[in-house]
């Protein structure tokens, strides 16, 4: 019975064996095709994301560009605005008289000076406000007011005990303010 069977077997392979070629090349050729043409679509659809993910780096490196150029300009402003403080700041501070003089005489010498320091602070905010930060404005405006309010109490080169004190006070504020500014610079360097 092994033999008829196999004999069956081989009988109907021999009888499919033309057409079964035929569609054993047929379908193999139709795979091929519908892989080309997936491989085609996958390919396509691949170099439209690539393209796109290209122009949406191109415009976020021009809008960094754009970002630093500005940071760069506002940075150098910053500076020039601490550089230009911390020489109104010195130029404010009294140099030494004598040997013993001390810290009321110096506060006396500033206070003498309050109408000019007050210009010199109110063409200095003037000038670089725009970079200033809100407590930087603050102290600044507090010390414009200060020195403004304090020089009608210096009469006739007389420094009262309340004008020696407004002198030490404005000082101290200006001293703070000229450090906020170079801590900013600073800190904004060191990134």
């Amino acid at each position: 019975m092994d033999a008829n069977v196999w004999e069956f077997v081989l009988a109907f392979l021999a009888a499919l064996g033309g057409g079964g070629a035929i569609v054993l090349g047929l379908s193999n050729w139709l795979g091929k095709v519908w892989s080309d043409r997936l491989a085609e679509k996958l390919k396509a659809e691949n170099s439209r994301d690539l393209e796109r993910v290209k122009t949406e780096l191109v415009h976020e490196v021009e809008s960094y560009k754009v970002k630093l150029k500005k940071s760069e300009f506002l940075f150098q402003k910053e500076f020039e605005a601490a550089s230009a403080f911390a020489a109104i700041f010195r130029s404010m501070h009294p140099g030494f008289n004598h040997p013993y003089m001390d810290w009321y005489e110096a506060c006396d010498e500033i206070a003498q000076c309050f109408g000019s320091i007050e210009k010199k602070l109110e063409n200095y905010f003037s000038e670089y406000a725009a970079v200033l930060a809100e407590e930087e404005k603050k102290l600044l405006i507090d010390a414009i007011s200060d020195a403004g309010y304090s020089k009608f109490e210096v009469i006739d080169g007389e420094v009262t005990a309340e004008s020696n004190h407004a002198a030490d006070v404005l000082y101290k504020k200006l001293m703070s303010l000229e450090g906020k500014l170079i801590a900013r610079v600073r800190n904004q360097a060191s990134l």
